[in-house]
């Protein structure tokens, strides 16, 4: 061996004999003894002072070791935004084996910093005496340092570790926006496809997406919609549909945070389904005559239409075409063509021309290469006005016991049609005057129209005629009686020299070349003088000796005739109401079929009924008149029957009631008086009772 090497290796065995001098010298004097490798490590244990010789006994405890790890699998010292991370706790038993089915409890320093997966915060080891939990930061905005401690006993002894970790808020960021799967062209309305939105924190996928935002061009006009779905491995997804988007192409913009990205996708409008016809501007169906508007009628109506998709939803911005079915005497339709509003509602007028006729608008619309028309429904064009020949009046009762008593009514109803028979515009003023009692409301003396009719009440009061009977005047603006020679519906005027063609009620036709007006045997009203109130006998013609009154109309003095010129003028009818006294009158009849007279003294006395009695005994009838003080009928509703009767009985009267009438003379009531089987003379009480109670008894009795 050469010198040197030899040198070397003595002095190597020198030194660890050395090495072994010493562990001899401290095993006598009882150290070592320990396991030189169970003083590493983090966790707590036990370093004894050995087993032999006088020293004191090893004593050992069980251990934890603390790691976290991230995703893949590395040790981690910080979390931020969304990321999670696993928490691996190695529990050894005081031998230094595995402890299997510990209890392993987990806390953070800090609470409102991390959360724990499970949140009891607890686990169980495995045959490797390793339990695992999931920890990550409480929320994206989380940020401090907090001590991660894992704590489980084992064997009666406890043993802990921890590990200190950084929270961080890190920023969640939006990846590239795509569809999944992508469309193939144009999104067609109501169509639908499904987004995918990648979400990141820290460049690893986010566990949840808080803050994020989406919207589109579109969804703003409210023809589009993005509906969010699941999240899942860092994947927002969401569904959008197209609800007919005008636009073409919508931009998608989704957003968390600073961090923004876009889409665009081409999108289709919707289909035109129908156009739907909404209403008309006029209450009714009808528009008058141009030039004879005014009075609550109108010249023209608004008609409205809506464009909708194959979903009954509105559609904006559709271009719609208007056309009438006729154009009869210069009608016409403006504008004839406009755009549907946001509702898909759009608008046109009708105007009217000088032709009555009946008009329909169609509306039509074109996309996508379909044409889609919708049809209003009929509007009549006519005057609206009423004329005299259909005007009509009557009494809910035409006797009320109104002489003696206050605040009896009956119903006063008037009923008003055009030339053409049809019902005249809804809201036609009707005007009423009264020579007795009160007409109408405390708010007007008249009453407006309701599909041609309406109805006031005439009240009992003072004043009440002497003779009871009260005449009831109607008018209103209307147009004269004529002969309509040519059949066209309207007043014509030949050779009329204006420079535009002639326009009834608003161009004056010159005596002479107009059509004329009816003949008295028509029993329709020519051209009429001014109103009056008909007071004695309602027979039509004034007469101021009967005690007509005038009721002026535009003149300064009555005026019987007319000025021989068709056009407006107060158009009027009169009845009689009757106000009834309650006290009852009775005469009896002399009857031949249904000629009646009253009783005479010839005809014997008044009260006995002959043939009932005696001998050849027989049914007999018994007639009579009933009326009130003034020769008028009692009260509608007065009840007649028979009371008191002895050796004869009577039929039930017919009628047995006085009717609605304002007959003068009263009412004729009749009853077969019979006999009894004995032929024996007899009586009866006849009773009249009227609806206020006032009763009054007339006897009869069989000769």
């Amino acid at each position: 061996m050469h010198q040197s090497a030899q040198h070397g290796a003595l002095a190597s065995i020198g030194r660890w004999t050395a090495i072994g001098l010493v562990a001899a010298t401290l095993a006598a004097c009882g150290g070592g003894g320990g396991n030189p490798g169970a003083t590493g490590g983090t966790g707590s244990g036990g370093t004894g002072t050995g087993t032999g010789g006088t020293g004191t006994p090893v004593t050992t405890d069980p251990k934890i070791t603390l790691a976290v790890m991230g995703g893949g699998g590395a040790a981690v010292s910080s979390l931020s935004g969304g990321q999670n991370a696993s928490v691996r706790a190695t529990v050894l038993t005081a031998a230094g084996k595995p402890a299997v089915g510990a209890i392993v409890q987990f806390t953070a320093s800090d609470a409102t910093l991390l959360n724990f997966t499970p949140e009891s915060g607890s686990a169980l080891t495995d045959a490797s005496g390793v339990a695992v939990i999931n920890v990550k930061p409480a929320s994206v905005s989380s940020a401090g340092a907090v001590a991660i401690t894992a704590t489980s006993v084992v064997e009666g002894k406890t043993a802990t570790a921890s590990s200190n970790i950084a929270v961080g808020a890190a920023p969640l960021t939006v990846g590239t926006l795509s569809f999944s799967p992508a469309p193939a062209g144009t999104l067609p309305a109501f169509s639908t496809v499904p987004l995918r939105i990648p979400v990141t924190s820290g460049g690893q996928p986010a566990s949840e997406a808080t803050g994020l935002t989406m919207s589109s061009v579109c969804m703003g006009d409210g023809t589009a919609t993005l509906v969010p779905g699941a999240f899942a491995n860092g994947i927002q997804t969401a569904t959008y549909t197209n609800n007919g988007c005008l636009r073409g192409t919508d931009r998608i913009t989704v957003s968390i945070g600073n961090s923004i990205q876009f889409i665009d996708i081409p999108v289709g409008a919707a289909n035109i389904g129908s156009i739907q016809f909404v209403g008309s501007s006029t209450a009714g169906s009808s528009i008058v005559l141009k030039g004879s508007g005014g009075q609550g009628r109108s010249e023209s109506a608004q008609l409205t239409f809506k464009v909708v998709d194959q979903h009954g939803n509105g559609l904006a911005g559709v271009d719609v075409n208007f056309n009438a079915t006729t154009n009869t005497g210069g009608l016409a339709v403006s504008p004839g063509r406009a755009t549907t509003d946001a509702a898909g509602q759009v608008s046109t007028m009708v105007s009217s021309g000088t032709i009555p006729t009946p008009v329909r608008v169609t509306a039509e619309a074109s996309r996508n290469g379909v044409t889609i028309s919708g049809l209003s429904d009929a509007l009549t064009i006519s005057t609206g006005l009423p004329i005299q020949k259909f005007m009509s009046m009557s009494a809910e009762k035409y006797n009320i016991e109104g002489l003696s008593y206050d605040n009896e009514l009956t119903g006063i109803t008037v009923l008003l049609a055009d030339q053409y028979g049809n019902p005249v515009s809804d809201n036609t003023a009707v005007n009423f005057v009264t020579e007795g009692g009160a007409v109408g409301t405390s708010a007007q003396g008249a009453c407006v129209t309701k599909d041609g009719g309406c109805t006031v009440n005439l009240r009992s009061q003072a004043f009440r005629p002497l003779d009871g009977r009260v005449t009831v005047l109607a008018y209103v603006q209307g147009i004269e009686n004529f002969v309509d020679e040519n059949g066209d519906g309207q007043y014509t005027c030949r050779g009329y020299a204006g420079a535009t063609p002639y326009r009834p009620l608003i161009d004056t036709c010159p005596a002479g070349n107009g059509e004329k007006f009816p003949d008295a045997a028509s029993g329709q009203l020519g051209d009429m003088g001014d109103p009056f109130l008909d007071a004695k006998l309602n027979d039509g013609d004034y007469d101021a000796n009967k005690g007509d009154l005038p009721f002026p109309y535009n003149r300064t003095a009555y005026s019987k005739a007319g000025d021989g010129k068709w056009g407006l003028n107060y158009i009027r009818t009169s009845l009689e109401i009757v106000f009834s006294g309650s006290d009852a009158n009775l005469v009896r009849q002399v009857c031949t079929g249904n000629v009646c007279r009253d009783w005479t003294a010839a005809d014997g006395d008044p009260s006995v009924i002959l043939g009932v009695a005696g001998a050849s005994c027989s049914a007999q009838e018994l007639a009579v008149r009933l009326y009130d003080r003034n020769n008028n009928p009692l009260p509608e509703g007065t009840t007649v029957s028979t009371s008191d009767a002895t050796e004869i009985s009577t039929s039930v009267f017919l009628p047995d009631s006085v009717a609605s009438t304002n007959a003068a003379g009263g009412t004729i009531h009749r009853v077969t008086v019979k006999p009894d089987t004995e032929c024996a003379r007899g009586s009866f009480m006849l009773r009249v009772a009227t609806p206020k109670g006032k009763v009054t008894g007339f006897t009869f009795k069989s000769n």
